[in-house]
């Protein structure tokens, strides 16, 4: 079952991705790119042509033995190239003619007629590894891939970086991570079809895990991440994120926040609670981290007269921020003479968003100056 698996699902998974790419459209009524579709149509093309069924058929019809290797290679031609193609207009590069997947594919087609393979087998590395013009053959498609798939290996995981959202950095990312997979399969192969050829030994074990995991990550990694824009969020994959990141951010503000309520218990609205209870019951998450931030703010109001511009001179903003607001506390807590005649500028965010976004780098700052001390039973905080 296991080996069925392997072998059959990643075809199936692929027409299934084509399936539910082209009712998406059709549902849309849009237009999303003959580059994509040619990606997604030649991968699994590609994947079909290699499963041992539509292998033997190939064959059966075509009355060439191993034609079904042939097509899944001219396929991935197909998909490198339409990959490259796909991420070179997301950089402002011109379409050009496919003239290196040609040239690569009448040269494999030649190679693939000179090569004496006359029985027909799925396990063809097993059998014609040591033939002649079949490490030709297989050095010649692996360059003609090596260029499409290191540049959109690299322009996936640029891009991935500069993704607005969650789904398409992943998205990305993962379409990198598999064209690395296939790589890394490419080369693996070459070597041993070389140790093969010039009678060299090549670690059997080690090779037969490369072979059987290296295309089905390739090809997961690739279908998911080219198709998680579409399908992801309709799982609500996004407003998910979305609520972690701001529970996170939550939990991040914490100590700085926790820490100007104990020189200013006047400052919170709510008493706060345990930090086990605030992961466990994250209720009005948007309106507690909202209550956090302002309460924040009021907490360094309150510390105004004790704040001390020239405690942290020469850091930036956040750093001076954190250790203006920890010796304000221990100053508070001190008793130390206010400074009543001294207005000390507020920094931060011009709204809520960079203003929180400023205040979690207070915040990891604080932790470092001043690390934060939970409240304990009797001080006035429920624990």
């Amino acid at each position: 079952m296991s080996d069925w698996i392997r072998l059959y699902a990643p075809a199936i998974l692929a027409w299934a991705f084509v399936a539910g790419k082209l009712i998406d459209r059709r549902r849309r009524n849009t237009n999303d790119g003959y580059a994509l579709w040619l990606i997604l149509v030649g991968l699994a093309c590609s994947l079909t042509a290699m499963a041992p069924g539509p292998y033997r058929l190939i064959s059966e019809v075509s009355g060439v033995p191993n034609l079904g290797r042939l097509v899944s290679h001219l396929s991935m031609l197909v998909v490198a190239w339409a990959a490259q193609e796909l991420m070179s207009r997301l950089n402002g590069a011109k379409i050009r003619f496919p003239w290196w997947p040609v040239v690569v594919g009448v040269a494999i087609t030649v190679l693939f007629v000179l090569a004496d393979t006359p029985v027909d087998d799925v396990r063809f590395a097993g059998r014609y590894a040591a033939e002649p013009w079949v490490l030709e053959y297989w050095l010649v498609f692996m360059a003609g891939l090596l260029p499409a798939f290191i540049r959109t290996t690299v322009l996936c995981w640029r891009y991935g970086g500069l993704s607005g959202t969650f789904t398409g950095k992943l998205g990305l990312r993962m379409v990198s991570a598999g064209i690395t997979s296939s790589l890394l399969y490419h080369v693996h192969k070459a070597l041993f079809f070389a140790a093969a050829r010039f009678d060299l030994a090549y670690p059997k074990g080690f090779g037969g895990l490369l072979d059987r995991m290296l295309p089905l990550l390739a090809a997961i990694f690739v279908l998911v991440g080219a198709t998680m824009p579409t399908w992801a969020p309709k799982l609500g994959l996004n407003a998910l994120v979305d609520w972690l990141a701001k529970l996170r951010t939550f939990h991040r503000l914490r100590p700085l926040w926790l820490a100007l309520y104990q020189a200013t218990p006047q400052i919170a609205l709510i008493p706060p609670r345990s930090a086990l209870a605030e992961v466990l019951l994250p209720n009005d998450l948007d309106l507690r981290l909202y209550r956090r931030v302002i309460e924040i703010r009021d907490g360094r109001l309150a510390l105004q007269p004790y704040l001390d511009p020239g405690s942290a001179a020469g850091a930036d903003d956040a750093l001076v921020e954190a250790t203006m607001l920890a010796a304000a506390i221990a100053a508070k807590r001190a008793g130390a003479p206010t400074r009543d005649n001294e207005t000390v500028p507020v920094a931060g965010g011009r709204d809520l968003e960079s203003d929180t976004a400023f205040l979690m780098d207070v915040a990891r700052a604080f932790r470092k100056v001043s690390p934060a001390r939970e409240p304990v039973p009797g001080q006035g905080v429920s624990a």
